[in-house]
């Protein structure tokens, strides 16, 4: 059964996107995405001189008539997609709880699945859990595989501390094919952390997106004023303040100067960020967001 946000409608519209690559992939098979074989798609590549044996209803007249030269028009080859889904697993994106960080996380991932296989692609899923076993799911390809992602991502249970760099490493030993990555995660790590692990994907040379999602509460938390002590989702360290409003006023400026960081990291690496901020309606951050940002075209 679909998650209650995908209603026929959302999922009507879905089917209309397509995600936008910026680099130029070799598929296996025949698709709609740009590769630097040369094909018979409708999109224009090149010319070259004309060879015996070429196929004549490729040759450019309007050339001829001013050169007395004959060249033939080349196409670039329009193949299918491989795309990584990775979603951040770790102990904080269960926070405040599963149905307000975790599940909003795994939502997004389920929508961007559903593109990808309504287009007939390929998608790959990722958890990233600080566990030595690795989660992952095989390649999935058309809508009926949907049901497949949803039952992946419900058998999910957020827990531990992420190391970002090292999870995305042994995760990328086992890929084997050049496409495009999208990574959800709260980042709510040290920079250091996120730019590690984004370079890790930079090297293999995937073409990047990346999705925050952070909950209400880790933007505006919620706290009385007073004597507090918070327990560290992934490590379970316990820290002991007073919450005041001057506090809360620094807190917000951390979370923003973080956030603005790996905006311009993102932006400096050419990689696209957006900011999906959990309990907001999912299909206007799909389908009005995302395209603005350049993930859809």
């Amino acid at each position: 059964m679909l998650p209650a946000p995908f209603t026929p409608d959302f999922l009507n519209r879905l089917e209309a996107l397509r995600l936008r690559t910026r680099r130029e992939f070799l598929g296996s098979r025949p698709g709609s995405y740009s590769s630097p074989r040369r094909g018979t798609s409708l999109e224009f590549a090149d010319y070259r001189r004309y060879s015996p044996g070429d196929d004549i209803r490729y040759i450019d007249w309007g050339i001829f008539a001013r050169s007395d030269r004959l060249y033939v028009k080349l196409f670039r080859e329009e193949v299918d997609l491989f795309v990584y889904l990775f979603v951040d697993a770790s102990g904080s994106m269960a926070f405040p709880s599963l149905k307000e960080k975790f599940s909003p996380a795994c939502h997004v991932g389920l929508a961007l699945a559903y593109v990808v296989l309504a287009n007939h692609d390929h998608v790959k899923l990722h958890l990233l859990q600080g566990s030595a076993a690795l989660s992952a799911s095989p390649f999935y390809r058309r809508r009926h595989k949907i049901m497949d992602c949803i039952n992946f991502f419900s058998s999910a249970v957020p827990g531990g501390v992420l190391e970002m760099a090292p999870v995305l490493g042994e995760h990328l030993k086992r890929i084997r094919r050049p496409g495009k990555a999208i990574l959800v995660s709260d980042f709510l790590m040290p920079l250091s952390s996120c730019q590690q692990g984004l370079n890790l994907l930079r090297a293999l040379n995937l073409d990047i997106s990346v999705i925050q999602v952070l909950s209400r509460q880790e933007i505006d938390p919620p706290f009385p004023s007073g004597g507090l002590s918070l327990v560290d989702s992934e490590s379970q360290a316990e820290l002991r303040l007073r919450w005041s409003g001057d506090l809360q006023r620094e807190y917000r400026e951390m979370l923003e100067r973080h956030n603005l960081q790996l905006k311009s990291f993102c932006h400096q690496a050419g990689i696209h960020y957006s900011l999906f901020v959990a309990g907001e309606e999912l299909s206007k951050f799909i389908l009005e967001t995302l395209p603005s940002v350049g993930l859809f075209k």
